[in-house]
């Protein structure tokens, strides 16, 4: 099983888990099918996904204060596998500045 951890940052790179109010929405498809959404958290501004099977998914942060209102992240995942996910956004223009992503093995 593999595990996927999603930060949303600002330019400042602080934790950026709302916006006026509305929490951003963090979903993660296999295949184009929907598997599963949560809510970042509120201090850390992440969300995560845990005991995910192999295969090819698409890691979607989704608000409709953001441009775009979702920004996606395709990623093949094997066993064992854990992959972070930092979507990073000027907060004051509310735009999508990089989607940056690494991958950890586990023995």
């Amino acid at each position: 099983m593999a595990d996927i951890y999603v930060a949303i940052r600002n330019q400042g790179g602080a934790a950026m888990s709302s916006i006026n109010g509305e929490s951003i929405i963090v979903l993660v498809t296999r295949d184009g099918r929907f598997q599963d959404q949560r809510s970042l958290t509120l201090r850390t501004g992440v969300a995560v996904f845990r005991a995910i099977p192999p295969g090819g998914y698409t890691i979607i942060a989704r608000h409709p204060d953001l441009t775009p209102t979702e920004a996606r992240y395709d990623a093949e995942l094997t066993e064992k596998t854990i992959l972070g996910i930092r979507f990073t956004y000027n907060e004051p223009e509310r735009q999508l500045s990089t989607i940056e992503a690494e991958v950890s093995y586990l023995p």
